[in-house]
């Protein structure tokens, strides 16, 4: 007995004579076990959103012991954002739902390892207390020239493994891929625009399906491998979508042959040849400005690709194809970090779609050459009467819709989720006071109302707003004007007073500088008047009563203004 004993500590020693080599950054102690949380998923999956929320959260509150691996499979996925891995892992999982999650591929009760995401997060603590056999660590650099990884994941055994053969496997995962998603209000903070930021995507194994065997795991094995992997421009083949640097990770675990996960880790990655000054929009999205003005905005989600932290971006943009416009923010976004940037509000038609086009051609005062990102935007403006009737055409899935209105103070003035499937629903709303208000339409899913509307009649049964149920998918907003709205609060350099308003015949206009241009839209974005020159009235005897945007330009640009027709 005492032999057995010595020999083991020889080969300790031995092992970690070895470590001692190289550079050794595997832990020798033992350790508790670390959990791979693998999420079955699909952009068609309404309450996979929720199951996202749930595994980042465990990630959060655990740093550096839970990681999650979403893999898109299944027909919920679509043929979306699916591997050539995903069917085979799946399939031996023995889901009969999505999502469905594994942890640690263990199976915690009856015979399949799937779990509801109710069941993850006692399952990840269990896991998480218990002791591994097998400590993992992984480092490695990527070349930001070449595109090359070169990685060095390490093992050290502690006790003796269950069995004589382990699999090693290195993941790659992608955050922020911006797509679709149904049930994605479920996941609110993921939500960019009219998409769905997805994070921790599967896009496939550098150690092939089920990894590279490990042949040594006795107490004191030491095991290091080293991997070399050029990423491609596209990662997840079939359904590849773009490898951007920033935003992979590699994940490493060790497992009982395909099946049952002993620990895993996150690699530590340097890297190397990065550009200085790097830049990129990874998307625009429109910001809801809930008045009833034409104002509208867009937020570019930058991220900088550079290792030099950016601390000014120009900007040049241009709407539905009008002269570009500049403009310069200036702030601190780090290296390989990324930030939501508010462009100034922009004029547009109101209750028309508009494109909106964007690129970067300045970072940090020095000119940049960047890649142009377009958004379509509309701001939906209805003429409002003291009495309205709105009326929504559901699908076959009435339970998810609902609405609200709300007040000039934004109180809930009117609402209701009681709808009847595939019917026409009818609702009286009663304007108050007057002001502007907000008509809200969800839709709880998240995929908008299939073969429905939305729309609003006024007073004298004239339809004032219509929308189809599939021109959203979680929420629609739509402003009504009733009545006098107070005159917008601008950054006035001309001292620019318009009056009276309401006006009965006449428009004034007085200004300090001289009137190029005067213009008056309503609120479907038809312009109904217009005069060139340094005019100061603008008449409208003969037009219709209710609320318009009027437009004044001078030599300092675009002022809008809201009246009111009486």
């Amino acid at each position: 007995m005492k032999k057995v004993l010595l020999s083991t500590a020889m080969f300790v020693l031995m092992a970690m004579s070895v470590i001692a080599q190289g550079e050794q950054f595997v832990p020798t102690t033992v350790s508790n076990k670390n959990v791979i949380l693998e999420e079955y998923t699909g952009i068609n999956c309404g309450y996979c959103p929720d199951g996202h929320k749930i595994a980042n959260q465990l990630a959060t509150n655990n740093p550096g012991r839970v990681f999650p691996i979403n893999i898109h499979v299944g027909s919920y996925a679509a043929n979306t954002y699916t591997t050539t891995f995903g069917t085979a892992l799946m399939n031996q999982t023995g889901l009969d739902g999505f999502p469905s999650g594994t942890v640690n591929r263990h199976v915690f009760s009856g015979s399949v390892t799937a779990l509801g995401r109710g069941e993850w997060s006692s399952a990840c603590n269990t896991i998480m207390a218990q002791t591994s056999p097998v400590n993992i660590a992984a480092r490695g650099t990527l070349d930001w020239s070449t595109r090359v990884l070169s990685l060095t994941v390490q093992l050290y055994y502690t006790a003796n493994e269950a069995t004589s053969t382990n699999k090693l496997n290195v993941a790659i995962v992608q955050n922020n891929v911006l797509g679709s998603q149904s049930g994605s209000s479920l996941n609110p903070t993921q939500v960019v625009g009219s998409q769905y930021n997805h994070m921790h995507m599967f896009r496939g194994y550098i150690t092939g399906q089920w990894g590279e065997e490990i042949t040594t795991t006795t107490q004191g094995s030491f095991v290091e491998k080293t991997y070399t992997y050029t990423i491609p421009e596209s990662l997840g083949s079939p359904n590849a979508i773009t490898a951007k640097l920033q935003d992979l990770h590699f994940i490493a675990f060790v497992a009982q042959g395909n099946q049952e996960i002993l620990t895993g880790c996150q690699a530590e990655i340097e890297n190397i040849n990065m550009p200085a000054i790097a830049g990129a929009i990874d998307q625009l999205s429109q910001v809801a400005i809930n008045d009833c003005t034409n104002d509208a905005a867009v937020k570019a989600t930058v991220s900088n690709c550079g290792s030099d932290a950016i601390t000014s971006i120009t900007f040049e943009y241009t709407i539905a194809g009008g002269a570009a416009q500049t403009w310069t923010w200036t702030g601190s976004i780090a290296s390989l970090a990324s930030q939501d940037i508010q462009l100034p509000n922009l004029p547009i038609a109101t209750n028309t779609n508009q494109a909106i086009t964007v690129k970067i051609t300045e970072i940090n005062n020095q000119a940049y050459t960047g890649t142009e990102k377009s958004v379509t935007i509309k701001k939906n403006i209805a003429a409002g009467t003291s009495t309205m009737t709105l009326k929504i055409k559901t699908d076959s899935y009435a339970s998810e819709t609902s609405y609200k209105l709300y007040g000039p103070n934004s109180n809930v003035v009117s609402s209701s989720s009681s709808f009847t499937n595939s019917s026409v629903n009818e609702f009286a709303l009663t304007l108050s006071t007057e002001g502007c208000y907000r008509l809200e339409v969800k839709d709880s899913y998240g995929d908008g109302i299939s073969n429905g509307y939305i729309r609003l009649f006024d007073a004298n049964n004239n339809q004032v707003f219509n929308a189809t149920g599939s021109s959203f998918t979680s929420v629609l907003n739509a402003m009504i004007a009733y009545g006098a709205v107070n005159i917008d609060d601008m950054e006035n350099a001309d001292n620019m007073v318009v009056f009276p308003n309401p006006a009965t015949n006449v428009i004034n206009i007085n200004s300090d500088n001289a009137i190029q241009q005067v213009e008056l839209y309503n609120l479907q974005g038809q312009r109904v008047a217009a005069e060139i020159g340094d005019i100061h009235t603008l008449s409208v005897d003969g037009l219709a009563n209710g609320m318009y945007i009027l437009k004044v330009t001078t030599e300092n640009g675009v002022k809008s203004y809201k009246v009111s027709k009486r």
